[in-house]
């Protein structure tokens, strides 16, 4: 069947290295979107940290952000879909992960608020390629603590943490594993906390079925573990050279690395037929 909707994941898939989107990458999403195949972004990133894509893919309309927490359309400034996690669950993650040495990131209210401390000292615990994006976008604050107090009425649409310990992770996702909550990953040091029903897959499928095309007609491309879910829904799954090995289990075609052009070849390949 022919494709008619295609979701992109963005760090690692669509940008490279240098968190840019290629001219080849542009051109060929460009190319689709001209064919009338409806592009979305499809990140963990929060909307607050979408300011960078909007400005390098102008011509997307349909933003999937916080791991499918919201799905946000540009063109009319509309959430379609937001599903936050519960403040039980929120506040239970907060009191696990305070006892660690990691940099806890909580999404509401339009922000992305982490610590004083872990902001001023962002190097030990952010992977080199992601710092500048974490400076530019994060509010800190003296403590956390206030975010959770029951008067605090703004859901808590998704939680991150950056660590830099391997024990520490395995330790915190025991801990959490029985929460009302889904753990993934965008990479090899951060985990995310979403709403138990907030995942990519179950967004692309929500915005499929608004656009009445089927799963066989949905191409969707990543490289981590918050992709899987995406990837598994998809008729097209395909999975970046760079991908962790969850991912290319999973999906049914590989393409090339996030540094050569790895989603224009895969859109040219199998949504463009040539």
């Amino acid at each position: 069947m022919a494709i008619k909707l295609i979701a992109l994941d963005m760090d690692g898939t669509t940008l490279n290295d240098n968190n840019v989107v290629s001219p080849k990458n542009h051109a060929i999403i460009k190319e689709a979107l001209a064919k009338g195949i409806i592009v979305t972004v499809c990140t963990g990133r929060a909307n607050t940290e979408l300011a960078p894509i909007i400005d390098a893919l102008p011509e997307i309309r349909y933003f999937i952000s916080g791991n499918g927490c919201k799905i946000y359309d540009k063109e009319t400034d509309d959430t379609i879909l937001s599903d936050p996690l519960s403040f039980s669950a929120a506040n239970t993650i907060y009191r696990i992960v305070r006892e660690y040495p990691v940099m806890l990131e909580v999404y509401t209210d339009n922000q992305i608020y982490t610590s004083k401390s872990c902001y001023e000292h962002v190097h030990k615990y952010v992977p080199e390629k992601f710092i500048k994006l974490v400076e530019d976008t994060r509010t800190p604050l003296e403590n956390l603590k206030a975010l959770f107090r029951s008067d605090w009425k703004k859901p808590v649409e998704k939680m991150n943490i950056f660590y830099n310990n391997a024990e520490d992770f395995a330790s915190i996702r025991a801990k959490c594993k029985n929460l009302p909550a889904c753990m993934t990953g965008a990479t090899e040091a951060n985990l995310e906390f979403n709403s138990p029903t907030a995942n990519k897959g179950t967004a692309v499928a929500k915005m499929a079925k608004m656009m009445h095309i089927h799963a066989e007609e949905v191409m969707t491309i990543g490289d981590g573990s918050n992709d899987i879910t995406m990837l598994k829904y998809a008729g097209y799954s395909i999975a970046m050279a760079n991908a962790i090995d969850e991912v290319k289990l999973v999906a049914k075609y590989q393409t090339s690395s996030n540094n050569e052009n790895g989603v224009a070849a895969a859109i040219e390949k199998y949504a463009l037929n040539r």
